[in-house]
């Protein structure tokens, strides 16, 4: 009889001892961020603040997650802000904190955030500052399609919904699967230029991607050749002229303009008498790169839409108009929760003259 009682007492005190650690599992968390490093955190992050370059882009991404809207304590302001476009997702968005362009580490630490989500550049320039006041930054690239998954699921472990972060990765991946698909016989290899033009005391400035970065990928999985490539390979946007974009002969120029005026800039330089000749002696295609509250052209939640619009523009006769619109329908009502009303009437509406 001792010996069964002995014995009971050992399976119940097992049973406890993994009950307690299954609970200690369940919420201590070890994030591999995106430099490969372990960050651990004792319970999930519930306040959580998004700063450094690229911040409406991270916050884009964080917002496909339900139940991030609770846990972002705060939001870095920074240029090409897409607060319009998290105000239409989350009605409290006005009501949260912002930080100003450029935050140090002790501004950001008087949030006292659980951890702050940058982007890998920024680790030099503010994420070891706050490694010295005690924080815990978690890195994020989303600089690659396969950088873009694998950023996705750090941030599934970070507000604890693995399960949508693998519904938005299927997504991506169903959708770009399903382009690459229709276009697998398509022969035409056109000559791209995806080319930034903005306008600076009444000139234009014309850039191009770095070779390594998204927007030139892109064109290449799609079949395009991007001519300007051999010579974007020092990183970041490089400058151009004219001279230099009359040289590399493109078939088709793809328009980006940041504030949203890539069909402006077309009509612009069709006026000009430099750019009209260059077009009419080459017959060159101009399209505007769509914009709704951001580029397609980024690494941000909608570069499956630039994807597609690419796809588009470079077969226009299999990626259609109503194929490239519905997709758009389905991001946001999939990804975002949108209905439809809301798409139609807050999104569609912006792309009427832009992917025509």
């Amino acid at each position: 009889m001792a010996k069964k009682i002995v014995l009971f007492i050992i399976v119940v005190l097992l049973f406890l001892s993994a009950c307690v650690s299954n609970s200690l599992q369940d919420t201590a968390i070890v994030i591999n961020d995106a430099f490969g490093q372990e960050v651990s955190f004792s319970k999930a992050p519930t306040h959580i603040v998004v700063a450094g370059k690229q911040t409406p882009m991270l916050a884009n991404f964080v917002y496909l997650f339900n139940e991030s809207s609770e846990k972002i304590s705060a939001i870095e302001n920074r240029s090409q802000s897409s607060n319009q476009f998290l105000s239409l997702i989350d009605p409290s968005f006005p009501e949260k904190l912002t930080l100003e362009k450029g935050a140090g580490a002790e501004q950001i630490s008087a949030f006292e955030p659980d951890t702050v989500i940058l982007k890998t550049t920024m680790k030099e320039q503010i994420g070891n500052q706050l490694n010295d006041v005690g924080l815990k930054p978690v890195y994020v690239s989303f600089e690659t399609i396969d950088e873009i998954y694998r950023d996705v699921r750090i941030l599934g472990k970070i507000l604890e919904d693995r399960d949508k972060s693998e519904v938005i990765i299927n997504f991506y991946e169903n959708n770009k699967n399903t382009i690459d698909l229709m276009l697998k016989d398509s022969q035409i290899a056109s000559r791209v230029l995806l080319l930034q033009i903005s306008e600076s005391e009444n000139n234009y400035v014309y850039s191009v991607p770095s070779a390594s970065w998204l927007q030139t990928l892109m064109v290449e999985e799609l079949g395009g050749e991007p001519v300007w490539k051999n010579d974007a390979s020092a990183g970041g946007w490089m400058e151009v002229n004219i001279e230099q974009i009359i040289d590399w002969q493109p078939d088709i120029i793809m328009v980006i303009n940041y504030q949203g005026q890539s069909p402006e800039m077309i009509r612009k330089l069709t006026e000009d008498a430099v750019w009209n000749q260059f077009i009419s002696s080459s017959e060159i295609e101009l399209k505007p790169f769509p914009y709704d509250f951001q580029s397609w052209d980024q690494p941000d939640p909608r570069w499956i839409l630039g994807y597609a619009s690419i796809a588009h523009f470079l077969h226009p006769d299999v990626i259609t108009v109503d194929i490239l619109s519905g997709l758009v329908i389905d991001f946001y009502h999939e990804l975002y929760g949108l209905d439809l009303n809301m798409i139609n009437d807050e999104i569609i509406s912006l792309l009427q003259s832009q992917i025509e």
